[in-house]
């Protein structure tokens, strides 16, 4: 999602949401429609669709708490890099002269 620079209302978050999450809502909302217009039949695939939205959810959700415990436990490398004798990370020694 984006990054927020400014403070955001609820409205514009869930719109936001909405927008982003618009084939999932369309997925499940399309098929209950058409189970209200013509056949209950087409709830179950509104039902599908929306265990399937759960499932990727719930996985996604598991990954992410993951990778945020494993950013913890990394090693923190230093800003800039080591200074050395070699001849490659001498500044000068990489110029073109022409």
């Amino acid at each position: 999602m984006n990054v927020p620079t400014e403070k955001r209302t609820r409205l514009e978050q869930a719109m936001e949401w909405a927008v982003w999450h618009f084939g999932e809502l369309a997925g499940v909302l399309g098929p209950l429609v058409l189970a209200v217009v013509f056949t209950p039949w087409f709830a179950l695939v509104s039902a599908l669709v929306a265990a399937g939205w759960a499932v990727h959810e719930v996985r996604d959700h598991r990954e992410q708490a993951r990778l945020r415990a494993g950013t913890a436990e990394r090693k923190q490398l230093p800003a800039t890099p080591a200074a050395t004798d070699d001849e490659t990370t001498d500044h000068q020694s990489r110029e073109v002269t022409r």
